[in-house]
């Protein structure tokens, strides 16, 4: 079975104008961002991060709080768009995900998506010329509005699994009900949602 991979640009911030996280390298922390998230309360907020560093540990990841954080990064998202062009989006967001919430290299900071950019094979020279541009901003705003506004998704994350038999949901126009699954889920649950798929696709050949 072969997985097709599409990402949307979300922003629990949405297209919000009003957000302004500060110039490069003067961001509020994850740890201190999530204060303002839980409402002030810092008990909270040092309760649901160590919730999410133990759900991290179970997968091998060990999350940094510390690291700079933008809750709009247009130019992490815009070359995440670009780099779909050369089939190279998901070996580029590997990177930038563990480089974020382990290595403490922000998303946000350019240095971060061009080694990232580099990691994943792209040609680095041709993503520096392209972020210092204003290809895809457009596109990333649109997505951060209408992810929220209009197809009601204010999580993440947010999966959406289609089969060869069905092409529906909120990313498509098409028939059939996809598999949605919303939040964290371990990875007996994607072996399910996937085995299920398959069983799904050789009932209907063998009709």
């Amino acid at each position: 079975m072969l997985l097709n991979v599409t990402r949307h640009p979300y922003s629990f911030r949405g297209d919000s104008t009003s957000y302004d996280a500060g110039p490069e390298g003067s961001e509020e922390t994850w740890h201190e961002d999530l204060l303002n998230y839980v409402g002030g309360d810092p008990k909270d907020r040092d309760r649901i991060e160590e919730a999410m560093r133990a759900l991290g540990r179970r997968a091998g990841i060990e999350l940094d709080y510390g690291v700079r954080t933008n809750w709009q990064p247009i130019d992490s998202q815009r070359l995440m768009l670009w780099a779909r062009r050369f089939g190279k989006a998901e070996p580029y967001m590997s990177s930038i995900a563990r480089r974020h919430f382990e290595e403490r290299q922000s998303a946000s900071h350019g240095a971060t998506l061009l080694a990232a950019a580099a990691e994943a094979g792209l040609d680095v020279e041709a993503a520096r010329i392209f972020l210092e541009g204003d290809e895809l901003r457009e596109e990333v705003w649109k997505s951060y509005g209408d992810t929220i506004q209009t197809k009601g998704i204010h999580s993440i994350p947010f999966f959406v699994f289609n089969s060869p038999l069905t092409s529906g949901g909120p990313f498509r126009n098409g028939t059939g009900k996809p598999v949605i699954v919303k939040g964290s889920a371990d990875e007996l649950h994607f072996v399910e949602v996937f085995e299920q798929l398959l069983r799904n696709v050789e009932h209907e050949g063998a009709l």
